[in-house]
């Protein structure tokens, strides 16, 4: 007993150091950051292993590997169809003679038909910056080529340096997360049974012509020979070496075939059901590194994954309207993608073991409805969905309109949003483990404890389309100012 408490305490210091790590951001390390993280702008995205990245900790701006078919949640409000009609928009001039026989002209306004209401749905923006701080806070770091660097990124107070995540675990559990973590990156490839998981198969380093090179080195000074390497080629360096583990507890295995087998496809070249290396690596061939090299990136694997989740909003337009009942009818129901920037790492199971009171001892915090308890935040995110604007409608004659009259019309559009629902089980252990790490005077005096569980943007507000870690955010921001010194 003594023996957990200790490992207890050791992993919570562990998690403070690196606590102080994160939050030590001199202001010449901001040009650092946005050069490691720059804001992403989501592009039109599918379901597909990722391109070559973008930046040291943005693996996409167009991919994603969850498949919204199991456990989600769904957010319903409304959005509108509406229009106007002035009767100065339906009249004539005629002429008509006096009892004197004088012509005059007089105004007659005419009786006309109302037809279709239309309005839109505003998805451009995210109302908070929970994806980016989580994912800073527990995924970042990227892999080293040198055994030297790898040791100073672990101990490095910069902002290349190691996240929490590898502070803050014992040795196995962090051993078992790896394998989870390779597994999942290796099923988000199979694309004839989809796996429904948020982790990719996204680039960690590059090969130039056998020497590993960093994500750090700007790509245009690259070699053109440069070949982009991905987390499931760790699995096809280390094939014959056991290092995968079925649990915290269990012995090192070798990767099981049923894992192993397409991997080897996918970069042997005969592809299958995962691809081919080729097809997704701009034409390079596939060379591997050595034994030495894999091992060296596998030491430094963090098992929280970088990288987008899909979310999904549904549209019901109306393709024709009742004037008797005055309802619109024949529904038509439009989904599209609002694909969430760097939210892999808030969605990922594998952020749960972060906590530092385990979640099934710990009830979460009040109010934590996402759909049901949330707030208009004025703010936006540096990071944003594809710009979309939806349109509603309403099609057909809406009211035969008598002469001399003004009309408008407005119908509610039903809007539903629909999430992984692991976001909203991560979002609530993350709000009690920074809120563990706030005195109770900050909590009451602030008055973190009541804000909203989630938030959206003002254009959002009636649809409903929220973005969780609204309040988790604050407990974050909190926590870090009152860990950093007052000198910074």
């Amino acid at each position: 007993m003594k023996k957990n408490i200790l490992l207890f305490h050791v992993s919570r210091l562990s998690f403070l150091v690196s606590f102080m790590f994160l939050f030590a951001i001199p202001s010449h390390a901001f040009d650092l950051l946005n050069f490691l993280f720059p804001p992403v702008q989501i592009e039109e995205s599918e379901r597909r292993a990722p391109d070559p990245a973008l930046a040291p900790e943005v693996p996409s701006d167009n991919t994603y590997s969850n498949t919204l078919e199991n456990e989600t949640i769904t957010c319903g409000g409304n959005a509108s169809a509406g229009d106007s009609w002035s009767k100065e928009d339906h009249k004539t001039e005629v002429t008509l003679i006096d009892s004197e026989g004088n012509p005059y002209a007089e105004t007659q306004y005419l009786d006309y038909n109302a037809e279709n209401l239309d309005g839109e749905v505003d998805l451009k923006n995210l109302s908070n910056e929970y994806y980016r701080n989580f994912q800073s806070f527990f995924a970042r770091g990227s892999i080293k080529c040198t055994e030297e660097k790898a040791k100073n990124s672990f101990l490095s107070l910069e902002m290349n340096g190691s996240s929490a995540s590898l502070r803050s675990l014992p040795t196995n559990q962090i051993y078992y997360y790896r394998s989870l973590f390779l597994t999942e990156a290796a099923q988000s490839l199979n694309n004839s049974q989809q796996f429904d998981t948020v982790t990719q198969d996204y680039q960690i380093a590059w090969d130039c012509r056998g020497t590993c090179v960093e994500m750090s080195q700007d790509k245009s000074k690259l070699d053109s020979a440069c070949r982009p390497i991905y987390l499931t080629e760790i699995i096809f360096g280390l094939q014959n070496e056991a290092l995968y583990y079925s649990s915290p507890t269990a012995n090192p295995e070798f990767f099981p075939a049923e894992l192993l087998t397409p991997v080897l496809s996918h970069y042997s070249g005969s592809c299958g059901n995962y691809g081919c290396y080729s097809d997704r690596s701009e034409g390079k061939a596939f060379i591997p590194l050595t034994k030495e090299d894999y091992l060296l990136f596998y030491k430094q694997l963090n098992y929280v994954p970088k990288g987008n989740v899909n979310s999904r909003v549904t549209v019901t337009n109306y393709n024709g309207y009742d004037t008797g009942s005055e309802t619109p009818i024949n529904p038509v129901d439009e989904v599209y993608n609002r694909t969430l920037p760097n939210a892999a790492a808030a969605y990922s199971p594998h952020s749960t073991s972060l906590s530092f009171v385990n979640p099934n001892q710990q009830k979460p915090l009040e109010n934590s409805d996402m759909c049901e308890n949330s707030t208009v935040s004025p703010l936006t995110s540096r990071d944003s969905p594809q710009p979309n604007t939806i349109t509603t409608f309403v099609k057909g004659l809406i009211k035969h309109v008598l002469a001399g009259f003004d009309f408008s019309k407005s119908v509610p559009i039903p809007v539903s949003t629909t999430y992984d629902k692991k976001v909203v089980d991560n979002v609530k252990i993350s709000e009690q483990a920074f809120s563990n790490m706030i005195p109770s005077k900050s909590l009451e005096e602030k008055k973190l404890l009541e804000v909203k569980f989630s938030s959206k943007t003002p254009a959002n507000d009636e649809p409903n389309v929220v973005d969780p870690g609204f309040r988790s955010d604050l407990l974050y921001q909190e926590m870090r100012s009152l860990l950093r010194p007052s000198s910074w």
